[in-house]
């Protein structure tokens, strides 16, 4: 634990305290404050044409927790990711947002944090280290490591997360770790890092029960009202919470139906015509009068425009125009937040590999004990041909051996990383487009993190797999390459075949110098026939077959006294090489292409990782029981022919029949975590059998082939459900779609 005297230095502000009156000092540190503001903003779709967001205008101020409100498919997610300028593939975009006048456009993200609904964290990291590993990449490069320590250890402070520091984040069902709470404090403390004077929140309550939600929307009122603009959308929230927000936005249709303070909006739509009960939850009324509901669509859209248009006359909007107008002559910018320098990027993203890699023993565990069995098996395979006559008889089994030491290192290697890469492909989407780090310095962090492990696992293969050789002194003092350099293909499906085409044309299989000349340059794509250089520096990679297996027969047979013949078998050094069209004055050359090759591999994996993040538009959530898991509601156990109904004319009937059945608090809102479900249904004594009734009797009605993906989607997050409350939890991780 830090002591008093060093506590009382790290909450101390970073110095200057001479702001020019433009400046708020915060528990950070100064942060200019910013009002937020969207002007005539349209979005249509390119293809339809369909409108998602009908020329809406509005604002944010400083010191103010803004919340985004309205039924599925209102436009609250169009208008966040509009804001943020993210997720707008496919989409026309019309009308200014601006930050005290100025147009940012992309550069918001450096003035702003994003806390988004899923929590993606390295589960083999604690919570200082996360931190401590998320200064370094968010803040500039003239922080100090003092200034960095007590950064971390303020947002820490801030946000109640001292007291298990030095636990491990963990994953749900994977790790043991940290509470959902405190997961969601972590998200808010690694956005507050670099002091943002803007905060969007996406969906900040999701997973968490009654008492930890209302303690996340208190942590949010606390950092708006110490200068910062926050802003979130919510589903659904408690009286209580709703009364916490200084300004609400509801969306209907696309179009602005309400702006300004809670307390107002009841009065509004009071005169509007649509008075709320006394006992009723005020957020509940205003969504459910905002809602399209089924079979009753033309009625709900006459009363949202007679709501929106009665909005627009009112002296509430004719306030909001005047903001809209002062914010444009604030004149007063935040400063831009600089990236970290590209050394600090790769160091704090190796140390990060490193520590998953160290904390991650059982992988380690099978990699090795895989290389021992399969190094004493084939070294005991080959033993007796080679210890007997190895020239006379076991020429033929050398080179086979040779051969597949390239063949063993290159499978294992290449879907080795398969393993590796792909699971942290999220956390990086959502980092890189946070703007923390690039590609390329990710990517050269995370190879280096390979290094140790694929080196002790392919030397102890090779100890005991050519250990059993004769000629194990010729082979020791050159073998340390041939177990690092991994690669990342990019698709997984051609790998296989990839691998193949390159072992066939390696010169085992066929003489290299008799190929047709149509196929033949294939074998200069091949790896398999640089091993002599793979054998000899530590550098090299064992992805060259063709090459590899040429060089690592020039290394075996060179220095080998000549012989006589016997039956077709050569037995004259340059025989042996020649009999597959090898040739030792290729060493040199084979040098040089290894070189190129592994930089035009490295290079292709990268440029395919870049473009793959860079097209990314919506993390991927690993664990299908995460808290914070997308997934539709649970009432298709009482409801199953609801839901063909389409997104979002089925969320505003299952609004409805969930109001019906009691089940509101839960299930009123657009997405619903899985943890919710499971606990709903067994307090409402909706067990596993009744689940699986219902899923029996939905196929039935609708079979496989007549539903449609999303429809697929929701039957098999019922399916889950089911699994789950008999406590059994799935094999094979789904991902699923909201």
């Amino acid at each position: 634990m830090v002591g008093n005297e060093e506590a009382a230095s790290l909450l101390s502000s970073d110095g200057n305290t001479d702001y020019g009156g433009t400046s708020r000092m915060t528990e950070l540190g100064p942060i200019t404050p910013v009002t937020l503001a969207w002007h005539n903003v349209t979005v249509t779709t390119k293809r339809s044409e369909r409108i998602l967001l009908d020329n809406i205008s509005g604002l944010a101020l400083s010191g103010h927790l803004t919340a985004l409100m309205g039924a599925s498919g209102a436009g609250k997610t169009t208008l966040l990711n509009t804001l943020l300028v993210r997720n707008l593939h496919g989409l026309n975009v019309e009308g200014r947002v601006t930050v005290n006048g100025r147009e940012l456009g992309k550069e918001i993200t450096s003035v702003s944090g994003y806390v988004q609904q899923d929590e993606l964290f390295l589960s083999t990291l604690t919570v200082k280290e996360h931190l401590s590993l998320q200064a370094c990449l968010r803040l500039p490069g003239d922080y100090t490591k003092e200034k960095r320590k007590r950064r971390v250890y303020q947002v820490m402070t801030q946000l109640g997360l001292l007291k298990c520091q030095n636990t491990l984040i963990g994953a749900p069902g994977i790790r043991k770790g940290i509470s959902g709470g405190e997961a969601k404090r972590l998200t808010f403390a690694s956005e507050l890092l670099n002091n943002p004077a803007i905060l969007f929140c996406d969906e900040p309550t999701t997973g968490l029960d009654s008492f930890m939600a209302e303690s996340v929307v208190r942590v949010l009122a606390r950092l708006a009202h110490s200068g910062r603009t926050v802003i979130c959308t919510i589903h659904q929230p408690a009286s209580e919470l709703f009364s916490l927000f200084d300004r609400v936005l509801f969306l209907a249709g696309g179009r602005t139906a309400y702006i300004g303070p809670p307390a107002k909006a009841l009065a509004f739509l009071d005169r509007c015509g649509y008075p709320c009960p006394d006992d009723y939850n005020p957020a509940d009324m205003i969504i459910e009068t905002l809602a399209l509901v089924p079979h009753e669509e033309e009625h709900c859209r006459q009363r949202i425009s007679q709501i929106c248009s009665t909005f627009l006359d009112s002296d509430i909007c004719e306030g909001i125009n005047v903001e809209l107008k002062e914010s444009e002559q604030i004149g007063v910018y935040p400063s831009v937040r600089r990236r970290a320098p590209l050394s600090m990027q790769v160091s704090a993203l190796l140390r990060r590999s490193f520590l998953d890699n160290l904390r991650n023993p059982s992988l380690t565990r099978a990699k090795i004990l895989q290389k021992l069995i399969m190094g004493l098996f084939l070294g005991l395979l080959y033993l007796q041909t080679l210890r007997d006559n190895p020239v006379r008889v076991g020429i033929a089994n050398v080179n086979g051996a040779l051969f597949f030491i390239v063949c063993e290192f290159t499978y294992a290697t290449l879907f080795g990383i398969l393993n590796f890469l792909p699971a942290d492909f999220p956390l990086v989407v959502r980092e890189y487009h946070d703007g923390m780090y690039g590609v390329a310095p990710y990517y050269f962090a995370r190879v280096l993190s390979y290094i140790p492990l694929f080196t002790v696992d392919g030397t102890l293969l090779l100890h005991l797999h050519y250990g059993f050789f004769q000629y194990v002194s010729r082979f020791l003092s050159r073998k340390m390459g041939i177990s690092i350099c991994p690669s990342f293909p990019i698709a997984v499906s051609v790998a296989g075949p990839m691998l193949t085409l390159l072992s066939l044309t390696g010169g085992l299989y066929a003489n290299v110098g008799e190929l047709p000349k149509y196929i033949a340059w294939v074998q200069y794509l091949s790896w398999f026939s640089l091993e002599k250089w793979i054998a000899r520096v530590i550098e090299m990679c064992r992805h060259y077959y063709r090459f590899g297996f040429e060089a690592l027969a020039i290394n075996q047979w060179s220095d080998v006294a000549t012989g006589e013949c016997y039956m077709s078998d050569c037995r004259m050094a340059d025989a042996v090489l020649s009999q597959f069209s090898f040739a030792k004055e290729n060493f040199t050359l084979d040098i040089l292409l290894m070189l190129l090759y592994i930089v035009f591999y490295y290079l292709i994996g990268c440029i395919g990782l870049y473009f793959r993040v860079k097209r990314a538009r919506y993390p991927i959530v690993r664990d299908p029981f995460n808290p914070s898991r997308h997934c539709f509601t649970h009432i298709t156990a009482q409801h199953y022919d609801k839901i063909l109904l389409s997104r979002p004319r089925y969320e505003t009937e299952a609004m409805l029949a969930a109001k019906r059945d009691g089940l509101a608090v839960v299930v009123c809102g657009e997405n619903f975590s899985a943890a919710d479900v499971v606990s709903t249904l067994q307090q409402r004594d909706y067990n596993a059998a009744l689940l699986r009734s219902s899923v029996e009797l939905w196929k039935q009605k609708y079979p496989r082939g007549l539903l449609t993906k999303t429809d697929q989607d929701k039957l098999d997050i019922v399916t889950l459900a089911a699994q789950h409350a008999e406590n059994t939890r799935p094999s094979i991780e789904k991902p699923m779609t909201a």
